[in-house]
């Protein structure tokens, strides 16, 4: 079975269970307004990589379902976030 994130019921790409946890993560930490969140929680409760986290933060950033700047190695500040998206899955 194969998962996909899909945002504004249009546009859609392959993701997998890692993804999903940083996405949801993020979504744990954001709180409607610029926030700042140390690299090592997201790492911690992700349960990721520091190189799944770095990976799945610019894909989703490249697909625009999030929005947000490097403040040094070891913090991001989300500027953006979008809600309409959901995950599907397929047998394709």
């Amino acid at each position: 079975m194969i998962q996909y994130l899909v945002k504004y019921g249009v546009d859609r790409i392959q993701i997998n269970d890692a993804g999903k946890r940083v996405l949801e993560t993020l979504q744990y930490f954001y709180r409607s307004k610029p926030t700042k969140i140390r690299l090592g929680d997201i790492i911690e409760r992700s349960g990721c990589s520091q190189g799944g986290v770095m990976f799945w933060l610019h894909s989703l950033k490249s697909f625009g379902v999030i929005a947000f700047k490097e403040a040094g190695h070891f913090d991001i500040t989300i500027k953006s976030m979008i809600s309409d998206y959901e995950i599907i899955y397929s047998n394709d």
